[in-house]
């Protein structure tokens, strides 16, 4: 596929509010695919330990020893948390030997964050979710502003055989070596991409890997996740050809929202935000080692 001449989407032409309600659905989505990414792992490897437990309104997972991925997701969203309840999930990580994690929605119930404050949690990391509203269609993105990827850029969608070579790319993206990240990580991202749903983006550049990325479709929503560029090729337009294709792939295949998460002000939120993305809410990491 030639990234220069991508398809594209509608817009919708409804307003899209920043309301409870898409928070509901886009928090359902990344606590799906933690879910599912724990089972994958589950089977892939059943000594790693991976497990899950059903907590808050969300989840909790344990993706295996030193996962970073072991963390719970979508709680507060429907009203106050139980202590009970936090002190379950709290024995379901201290059981396992592992930091309790938690993604906290600026948009759940407030006093899921004075409640984890109050307990010894500490901020660990905040990020941005961006939404973009699809339609069927085949009308091209918005380009305003956005760097148009160079001529010779290619995105093809990998299958399972070449997941672990994809990942050990992707890896490549955040350290230097694949063998530098922990082995965890690595592990759980190759079961996330034997998720179903879950495809696998792979971008080269005259036959060499430039970046990646994955994509997961669920009732109708898109989540863009995993993206990264090798070094050498940087500010060369690679992310936006590899959300141009995924977000075309997601409104070919019916998906009504696409979501992205970026760090605050990133360059990966800008040319998420150039292609038609817009913040509806910040997510808090708060951990407790």
């Amino acid at each position: 596929m030639n990234a220069s001449r991508p398809k594209g989407r509608n817009v919708q032409a409804e307003p899209l509010f920043a309301d409870l309600a898409l928070a509901r659905r886009v928090e359902a989505a990344w606590d799906f695919l933690g879910v599912q990414n724990a089972l994958a792992q589950e089977r892939r490897d059943p000594a790693s330990g991976a497990s899950v437990l059903a907590v808050g309104g969300g989840h909790a997972v344990f993706l295996g020893a030193g996962s970073p991925l072991s963390q719970a997701q979508g709680l507060g969203l429907v009203g106050p948390l139980a202590e009970s309840e936090i002190e379950r999930m709290e024995a379901f990580f201290r059981e396992r030997s592992t930091a309790a994690q938690v993604e906290v929605s600026s948009l759940a119930d407030p006093s899921l964050l004075t409640a984890l404050s109050r307990r010894g949690y500490l901020i660990a990391e905040q990020t941005h979710t961006l939404v973009c509203p699809l339609a069927s269609g085949t009308e091209d993105f918005p380009t305003a502003g956005a760097m148009a990827p160079r001529a010779d850029v290619e995105i093809a969608r990998i299958d399972e055989e070449s997941l672990e070579p994809w990942v050990d790319v992707l890896l490549r993206c955040f350290f230097d070596r694949p063998e530098d990240a922990p082995p965890a990580l690595r592990d759980g991202a190759i079961a996330m991409g034997m998720v179903p749903g879950v495809t696998a983006w792979l971008a080269r550049v005259e036959g060499r890997p430039a970046g990646g990325g994955s994509l997961m479709i669920h009732e109708g929503l898109a989540l863009i996740c995993g993206d990264g560029t090798l070094p050498d090729f940087r500010h060369q337009g690679i992310q936006t050809a590899l959300l141009r294709t995924r977000l075309a792939h997601a409104a070919a295949a019916g998906c009504d929202l696409a979501v992205i998460c970026t760090q605050p002000g990133s360059g990966s939120q800008r040319n998420a935000e150039r292609l038609g993305f817009r913040v509806i809410s910040a997510r808090t990491m708060m951990i407790n080692e």
